[in-house]
């Protein structure tokens, strides 16, 4: 004869419905987490374009600091962020502008007459700006893919830039 007790079938639910519960939890936990992690990829996506041109062009700024190296123009009607540069006895202007959606930079001898036509494609960017923010700044703005504008100031170290 056995002696053993059969634990009661009370024993067995409870451990299960804990187990059920349990493993209810964790996939809740699991969806939540997904959900942010997307949100937050998503989120990043949208603002890596437009924070990588206005990165890639307030270290342009930065590295033509130089008195007077750095000016606001215009290039085709739409305002351009002009940087020059000497090389041996040539001068060399680069253009810094938006056109359509996307980020330009053309570069040329400083006496050619410069053509927005032919400058070379850098980033997909919105609304891109810059303006003289004044006491010394150069203020750089633009749009990510979802309309929330994105700023940058940039300020030369050279008193005359």
């Amino acid at each position: 004869m056995d002696t053993r007790r059969r634990p009661p079938v009370s024993d067995l639910f409870f451990t299960l419905g804990l187990f059920c519960v349990f493993t209810v939890c964790s996939l809740l936990l699991i969806a939540i987490g997904l959900r942010a992690y997307r949100a937050t990829v998503t989120h990043m996506q949208d603002t890596y374009s437009t924070r990588t041109a206005l990165a890639y062009v307030a270290e342009k700024v930065r590295q033509h600091d130089t008195a007077g190296a750095v000016a606001l123009t215009e290039l085709g009607g739409a305002p351009a962020l002009l940087l020059t540069d000497t090389v041996g006895d040539t001068a060399y202007c680069t253009y810094l502008y938006a056109d359509a959606d996307t980020l330009y930079e053309l570069t040329q001898r400083a006496d050619a007459e410069p053509d927005p036509a032919l400058g070379e494609a850098v980033l997909a960017v919105r609304g891109f700006t810059v303006t003289d923010a004044g006491g010394g700044f150069w203020a750089l703005a633009a749009q990510d893919s979802g309309g929330e504008t994105v700023r940058c100031l940039v300020h030369p170290r050279s008193a005359a830039a």
